[in-house]
């Protein structure tokens, strides 16, 4: 049947490009495996449903939105709003594979900083957007190579409004997305945890990456 498929006009290509169930689980042990990390069900944590109420009340974030529509990543433990390797309502599968790389990013960074990272992302506006847009970085680095193109920095800055970030501190992160949007468009790439999932897409699914000049 795949044969068949990939012999059709214009169908081959499109059935190459779907990354499967089962490689987004692979990405997601190896990512696990090299960052330390593990994983945890969003909904049926105590602790994430104390982080939405409080959230909440801090005026950051919606808790139901919180829950629903975030992956949250506490020192080496990701919450995940969604299971793995299984597409489901705003959460696809290469969605699942951006998230788990941006998530780990955020591993990076609790371990440069240490604990104050989590007081400085929970207290501080300007620093959470700092964290985001360093962490949004990864999302440019892998929509370059898996489309040869990146979205706009300004658009990706916009999500900060979600996370009660202010225009001021919104402003800053657009700038810094454009900076490093020039240099991923030349192939640089900048992020700790965009370099350990490159390593591992480009052995096991080349074949989703942009034909690139």
């Amino acid at each position: 049947m795949k044969g068949y498929l990939q012999s059709l006009p214009g169908f081959g290509p499109l059935f190459q490009r779907d990354i499967q169930p089962s490689e987004v689980v692979a990405f997601w042990q190896s990512m696990q495996e090299r960052f330390r990390t593990k994983t945890a069900s969003k909904a049926d944590s105590l602790e994430m449903r104390l982080a939405a109420e409080a959230l909440q009340r801090m005026g950051i974030l919606d808790k139901q939105r919180f829950l629903e529509r975030f992956t949250t990543t506490v020192g080496r433990t990701l919450y995940l709003p969604f299971e793995v390797g299984v597409p489901q309502g705003g959460w696809d599968l290469w969605g699942q594979v951006v998230v788990c790389v941006h998530e780990h990013q955020h591993v990076v960074q609790h371990d440069e900083e240490g604990p104050s990272y989590e007081l400085n992302y929970l207290t501080s506006p300007a620093s959470r957007a700092q964290y985001e847009a360093e962490a949004y970085t990864c999302n440019l680095e892998l929509h370059y190579w898996r489309y040869g193109s990146t979205p706009s920095p300004r658009a990706l800055a916009e999500k900060l409004r979600g996370y009660g970030c202010r225009p001021e501190d919104i402003k800053v992160a657009a700038h810094t997305l454009a900076l490093t949007s020039a240099s991923v468009r030349r192939g640089a790439v900048v992020r700790e945890a965009t370099h350990a999932a490159l390593e591992w897409l480009n052995s096991h699914v080349p074949h989703l990456r942009a034909k690139q000049d």
